[in-house]
This record gives structure tokens, C-alpha cells and sequence, in this order.
């Protein structure tokens, strides 16, 4: 037992955590998107959180399907995000 605690706790040590971006950055990113993708209907965006993986620090879209959101809107505009933010 003590041994997985401590190779759990060295293999967390070594994992940089991305950290999300700050809100003005997060939201210009996700409106440029929103812009350049031309989705249609409503998302909503969901902020990133501090992550192993820099994907999951990133901002995130979920199509509002009762006002026309897509889910293929939706991917596109992620996509768009991680193009931008990482790429």
C-alpha cells in the first residue's frame, strides 16, 4: 500500500498542470471562434480547469439545441479553440 501511495504521488510530481486562461482571454478566444466558425443558434461555454492535459484548461462550447445550437456547431468552435490556444 505504501508503495502505490508514494509511486502515485512521484508520478503526480512529475505532470505539469496547465492552468485555465483568465476570463477576458477566455472569452475573446471563445468569441473570435464563435466569429470565424459562424455556428449556428446558442452555446454555452464552460471555463477550463487546472489540468494534467492542456486541452482540459481550455475554454469549452456546449450546443443549447433548444436555440438552435449544433452539436456540429459545437465541435467546430472547440476545435477552433484548441487550433488557436495550442496550435
Amino acid at each position: 500500500m505504501r508503495y502505490t501511495v508514494v509511486l502515485s504521488v512521484l508520478i503526480l510530481a512529475g505532470c505539469e498542470v496547465s492552468k485555465p486562461l483568465p476570463p477576458n482571454e477566455a472569452e475573446a478566444l471563445v468569441n473570435a471562434c464563435l466569429e470565424e466558425t459562424q455556428a449556428p443558434g446558442t452555446y454555452s461555454v464552460s471555463p477550463g480547469s487546472a489540468s494534467s492535459n492542456p486541452e482540459g484548461a481550455l475554454p469549452r462550447a456546449r450546443a443549447v439545441a433548444n436555440l438552435g445550437g449544433t452539436q456540429t456547431g459545437a465541435d467546430a468552435v472547440n476545435a477552433c479553440i484548441q487550433r488557436r490556444a495550442l496550435g
